[in-house]
């Protein structure tokens, strides 16, 4: 299911291409220091975001691996060629 992207709460997908294009920006641009700050800043909202959401991603895994017993249940994915 893909939820559509704002700016205020983009998907995880939309946050990893802006990151991608900030950190673009500020290593090739000669860019005014109000600017780069104002990117910084934009960085690591999007970054506090793309945590959260994988946090909330493995909170639902393991709930959906929780064994009865406490504990949880792994089986180790085996490494795609």
């Amino acid at each position: 299911m893909m939820e559509s992207a704002t700016q205020e709460n983009p998907s995880f997908e939309a946050a990893l291409n802006r990151l991608n294009e900030i950190v673009g920006r500020i290593e090739g641009e000669s860019l005014e220091l109000d600017d780069s700050l104002a990117l910084f800043e934009e960085g690591v909202r999007l970054l506090r975001h793309a945590e959260g959401v994988l946090e909330g991603a493995d909170h639902r895994i393991r709930q959906l691996l929780d064994d009865g017993k406490g504990g949880h249940r792994f089986e180790d994915v085996p490494e795609q060629p």
